[in-house]
C-alpha cells in the first residue's frame, strides 16, 4: 500500500511540476515561418484562445529555435498586434488566421515556360500537406512584377513527375494550382470578391444533369514563404479544365465536351474576326483550344461555326440559330457581370469558353479578374465610370433581340441588384476583407515586403476611391439598363 501511494505522489508530483514549471511551446510543423531577413515570425494558429487559456505560463514558443515573449504575457497574445520576441536579436510575430504555404525552389532556374521541382508545404487548421511541386512563373504583364505569381502542378515525386491530387482546405482535389501574387491590386481583394460572386450569381444550366459541376473555380487567400523569406498574402486558385466544369469526355474521333481560353486579342475571342480556315493546331484565331487535348482538327469545327455565325452570319441567321449556338441567359450574366466589374481586359481575352455536350451550347466562363473596381492590369487607377462594354457577340444579341434578349437583360439586371448587386451586398464583402486586413495587420505586413503602389498611397485612400468608383458606377449601370 505505501508502494502504491508513494508512486501516486510521484506520478501527481511530476504532472504537477510539468504544468507549473513548463514554459516552452512548441509550434506544429508547418504552421509557422520565420524571415531572418525583415524579422518577421508569421504563425497560423486557428483557436488562438484555446492556446492561451491551457498555456498562460509559457513566455518561450519554438519555431525553428526558442524565442522569448519580450515585454508581454502569453494569455497578451492576439489576432491584431504584432508581438516583438527575442532570440539574439528582435523580430516580431504575426499571428494570422490565414492558411500558411512554404514554397522551396531554386529560383535561378525558373521561367515562365518550364516547370522546375521544388517543394510545398500548406497549413490550414492543424491539417499539414507537403507535397513535392512543380513550379513556374506565370502571366504575361505580371512576370513584369517584383511580386511573382505561379504556376503549380503537384507531383508524386521529382523524378517521374507522375501527377498527383491534393486537397488544399474546402477547395478541390487537384494536381494544378495558381498563386496569384495580386501585385497589381492595391488592397489585395478585387479579385477575391468578384471571383466568388460570380459563383453567388450563375450556376451551370445542366447543373441536374451534373450536381457537382461548378460555373468558374474557387479561390482562398493564403499567406506564404519562399525560401524561408516571408512573400505576402496570394490567391490560391483552382484551376478551370474538364473536370472542374463537368464537361462530357471525348471518346475517339467523337467531341463531346470543349473548352477553349480567350488567349489573346486576335480577333476571336471579341467575335470581331472569323477566318475561313482553321488548321490542326493548338491555337487559332486568339484561342487556345484546352479539350480536346489533342484531336485539333476536329476540335475547331463547332467553334468555328459559331464564330462565323456571330462575325459573317445575316440577321436572319442569327436570330434563328444563335441560341441554339450560344447559351443566352449564361451570356446575359457575363455581360451584366463585366460591366458590374468593368472588366476591361475579359471579353477579347481572359476568359474562357466551354460546352457541355455536343449539340449544346457554349458558354462563358471568367477567368484573371485582377483589373476591375477603377483599376486595370497594370494597376494604374481608371476613373471612368460611365461606359457600357461589349464585344461582337454580346453587341450583336442586343441589337438583334432574339427572343426578347434586351427585356432578359433588364430584368436581370433588377433582379441581381435586389440582392446579389445591391450596394449593400457588395459593401460588405468589400468592407469585410478590408477590415480583417487591416485590423489583423495583414497589411502592415505585406508592405513590410513589397513596395507598390499600395504604399504610394495609404490604404484608406484605396479604400475610399474604390467605394466612391463603385457608387458611381452602378448608379450610371443602373440608368443606362433601365433604358433597354
Amino acid at each position: 500500500m505505501k508502494q502504491l501511494i508513494l508512486k501516486l505522489y510521484i506520478l501527481f508530483s511530476l504532472c504537477f511540476t510539468t504544468s507549473i514549471f513548463a514554459q516552452d511551446l512548441v509550434a506544429e510543423k508547418g504552421s509557422f515561418g520565420v524571415d531572418v531577413k525583415n524579422k518577421i515570425i508569421v504563425w497560423h494558429v486557428t483557436n488562438l484562445d484555446a492556446i492561451k487559456t491551457t498555456n498562460k505560463d509559457i513566455k518561450t514558443i519554438v519555431f525553428d529555435r526558442k524565442f522569448k515573449l519580450k515585454d508581454i504575457k502569453f494569455e497578451s497574445l492576439s489576432y491584431i498586434n504584432g508581438i516583438p520576441v527575442l532570440n539574439g536579436e528582435i523580430y516580431t510575430l504575426y499571428i494570422t488566421k490565414l492558411p500558411l504555404v512554404h514554397l522551396t525552389v531554386d529560383t535561378s532556374k525558373m521561367d515562365n515556360v518550364f516547370k522546375i521541382p521544388a517543394y510545398f508545404t500548406f497549413f490550414d487548421n492543424r491539417k499539414y500537406v507537403k507535397t513535392t511541386t512543380g513550379v513556374r512563373y506565370r502571366g504575361n504583364l505580371s512576370l513584369s512584377f517584383a511580386k511573382k505569381s505561379f504556376d503549380l502542378e503537384f507531383w508524386s515525386d521529382s523524378i517521374n513527375r507522375e501527377k498527383k491530387d491534393v486537397k488544399l482546405g474546402n477547395l478541390r482535389s487537384d494536381d494544378d494550382w495558381i498563386l496569384d501574387g495580386m501585385f497589381n491590386e492595391p488592397l489585395r481583394l478585387r479579385s477575391f470578391v468578384v471571383t466568388n460572386l460570380w459563383e453567388k450569381i450563375h450556376k451551370p444550366y445542366y447543373l441536374k444533369n451534373e450536381p457537382k459541376a461548378k460555373s468558374g473555380f474557387g479561390v482562398k487567400f493564403v499567406e506564404v514563404f519562399k525560401n524561408n523569406e516571408y512573400y505576402g498574402i496570394y490567391q490560391l486558385s483552382e484551376s478551370l479544365d474538364r473536370k472542374q466544369l463537368k464537361l462530357k469526355k471525348n471518346k475517339e474521333n467523337t467531341i463531346n465536351g470543349e473548352l477553349f481560353k480567350a488567349n489573346s486579342y486576335k480577333g476571336g475571342p471579341d467575335f470581331t474576326k472569323s477566318p475561313e480556315k482553321y488548321e490542326n493546331q493548338m491555337y487559332w484565331n486568339g484561342w487556345a483550344m484546352r479539350y480536346p487535348s489533342t484531336n485539333y482538327s476536329l476540335g475547331w469545327k463547332n467553334l468555328s461555326e459559331l464564330s462565323n455565325l456571330i462575325v459573317h452570319g445575316s440577321d436572319e441567321d442569327f436570330l434563328k440559330n444563335i441560341e441554339s449556338k450560344f447559351q443566352t441567359s449564361n451570356a446575359v450574366d457575363y455581360y451584366l457581370f463585366i460591366n458590374l466589374l468593368r472588366a476591361t481586359d475579359n471579353l477579347g481575352k481572359n476568359y474562357y469558353l466551354g460546352k457541355y455536350d455536343k449539340n449544346e451550347p457554349y458558354f462563358f466562363i471568367p477567368w484573371d479578374l485582377d483589373g476591375v473596381w477603377g483599376v486595370i492590369q497594370d494597376g494604374v487607377p481608371i476613373y471612368n465610370t460611365n461606359d457600357v462594354l461589349d464585344n461582337g457577340l454580346l453587341k450583336r444579341l442586343l441589337d438583334i433581340n432574339p427572343n426578347n434578349y434586351k427585356k432578359k437583360v433588364k430584368e436581370r439586371w433588377t433582379k441581381l441588384r435586389l440582392k446579389e448587386f445591391s450596394n449593400e451586398n457588395l459593401f460588405s464583402e468589400i468592407n469585410g476583407i478590408y477590415h480583417q486586413f487591416t485590423d489583423e495587420k495583414i497589411y502592415e505586413r505585406e508592405q513590410l515586403v513589397w513596395k507598390n503602389k499600395l504604399n504610394e498611397t495609404s490604404n484608406e485612400e484605396h479604400y475610399e476611391r474604390l467605394k466612391t468608383w463603385l457608387n458611381k458606377r452602378l448608379s450610371y449601370l443602373d440608368s443606362e439598363f433601365n433604358k433597354l
